[in-house]
C-alpha cells in the first residue's frame, strides 16, 4: 500500500503566503479595473469642468453683445478735464457743444465774532438752525453754554439739517465756523435764537429779518454753466438733462472762455466687444476639439470623444449662431452682416472693414 504524505503542517512550506499570494493575483484585475475606472472619471469630470468654464466665459460675452447699452456706446470728450469732464450714456446723441463754466456752486459758511477762547462763555437758550426746508433747535444750557459746547451741541444734534460747526482758533480770538453740507443757494443757512440768557444773540444770522451777528464768508450759491451760450443753472457742480443723456461734472471757472464738450459713437468699445465675442467662441471650438480628439499616432483618445451631451452642445450652438434673425425691426439678420465670419475649421474671425461700416453706420 502507497503511503499517504501531507504536505501541510509540518512540511516546511509557507502556507500562509502561498494563500495570500494566490488571493492577491486574483483581485489584481479587479483593483486594476477599478483604478482604471477611476483614471477615466476623474479625467471626464476634469474635462467638463473645462467645458463648463468656456461656456460660461461665452455666455458672458454673448450676453454683453445682445444688450445695445453695452454695445451701442457713446462717449464725451473734456477739452480741458481740469475744467470739467463729462459721462455719456446711450440715449446722448454725436453732438458738439461749447461749454463756459461762470461759477461754481458753493456751500454758504457763516463765522462769528472774536471769542476769548474757545471755552469762552456765550450764553444759554435755544438755537434755532435752518437749512433749506429742514429745521433743527439744539438747547443750550450752563452745561454747553461755551464756544466749544455749542460747536460740539450743533454736531452732536440728531435733528441737525445739514450743517458742521468747528472752532478756528486765530491771533485775533476763537471764532465759532457753521458750514453747510450742501451747496447751492436752496441750501442757505439761517440761524436764530430765543430764551435764556440773551448770549446766543451773537450767533444769529437771518439778514431778511435784519439779523446778522454771524458774517457771511462764503455765499450759497448754485453753479451756472452756459451751453452753445444758453444758461443752465445747477445746485451742484453737476449738470444733469440739461444735454440728453450727458452728465457733466464741472471743476473750475473758464472766466469767460469757453471748452469744447464733445459727444462721439464710441466705436472702439462696440469693436472691442465683438472681438472679445470672437475670442471667446474660439476658445470654446479648441476646448471642444481639445476634448474630443483622437490622436492616431499615439491612439489615444481624447476624454470626452464620443460623448453624445458634447456632441448635443457643440451641433446646438452652431445651429443657433447660423439662425438668422428674424425680428423685423432689427438692422442685422446675421452675424455674417455685423462683419463675423465662420471660417471652414469652425472658428470665426472678424472682417474690420465690414465692422467699421456697420458701426459706423448703427451708432448713429
Amino acid at each position: 500500500m502507497a503511503s499517504i504524505v501531507s504536505t501541510g503542517i509540518g512540511s516546511g512550506l509557507d502556507i500562509a503566503g502561498i494563500v495570500q499570494s494566490l488571493v492577491a493575483a486574483e483581485g489584481e484585475p479587479v483593483e486594476l479595473r477599478i483604478g482604471q475606472n477611476e483614471a477615466k472619471a476623474q479625467s471626464k469630470l476634469s474635462a467638463f469642468g473645462s467645458l463648463k468654464s468656456a461656456l460660461s466665459d461665452f455666455r458672458d460675452k454673448l450676453d454683453a453683445m445682445k444688450s445695445a447699452e453695452k454695445f451701442l456706446t457713446r462717449q464725451a470728450i473734456s477739452a480741458n478735464e481740469d475744467i470739467f469732464s463729462a459721462v455719456a450714456g446711450t440715449s446722448a446723441l454725436p453732438a458738439r457743444y461749447d461749454l463756459e463754466i461762470v461759477q461754481l456752486a458753493q456751500s454758504q459758511k457763516l463765522t462769528s465774532g472774536a471769542f476769548t477762547d474757545s471755552d469762552a462763555v456765550v450764553g444759554t437758550g435755544s438755537l434755532v438752525i435752518d437749512v433749506g426746508t429742514a429745521s433743527a433747535t439744539i438747547d443750550i444750557t450752563t452745561e454747553n453754554n461755551t464756544l466749544s459746547g455749542i460747536r460740539d451741541a450743533i454736531n452732536a444734534s440728531i435733528d441737525n439739517p445739514g450743517v458742521s460747526a468747528t472752532i478756528v482758533n486765530a491771533d485775533s480770538g476763537s471764532y465759532l465756523i457753521l458750514t453747510a453740507d450742501k451747496t447751492g443757494e436752496a441750501n442757505a443757512v439761517t440761524v436764530t435764537q430765543s430764551g435764556g440768557d440773551g448770549g446766543l444773540s451773537a450767533l444769529e444770522y437771518d439778514p431778511g429779518n435784519g439779523l446778522n451777528s454771524l458774517t457771511e464768508s462764503i455765499a450759497a450759491q448754485d453753479a451756472l454753466a452756459r451751453i452753445d451760450g444758453l444758461d443752465v443753472a445747477s445746485s451742484t457742480n453737476t449738470i444733469e438733462g440739461a444735454i440728453q443723456g450727458v452728465s457733466i461734472d464741472l471743476f473750475a471757472s473758464t472766466q469767460g472762455a469757453s471748452e469744447k464738450l464733445t459727444v462721439e459713437n464710441d466705436e472702439s468699445a462696440a469693436r472691442s466687444l465683438v472681438e472679445d465675442f470672437v475670442a471667446s467662441y474660439n476658445a470654446l471650438v479648441s476646448t471642444l476639439d481639445s476634448l474630443t480628439d483622437y490622436d492616431q499616432e499615439s491612439e489615444i483618445a481624447a476624454p470626452l470623444l464620443g460623448d453624445s451631451t458634447v456632441r448635443g452642445i457643440r451641433d446646438q450652438i452652431r445651429r443657433e449662431l447660423s439662425v438668422a434673425v428674424s425680428d423685423i425691426n432689427a438692422p442685422f439678420a446675421t452675424l455674417a452682416e455685423v462683419g463675423i465670419e465662420t471660417q471652414l475649421d469652425g472658428s470665426m474671425s472678424v472682417d474690420d472693414s465690414r465692422l467699421s461700416e456697420v458701426l459706423g453706420l448703427s451708432l448713429i
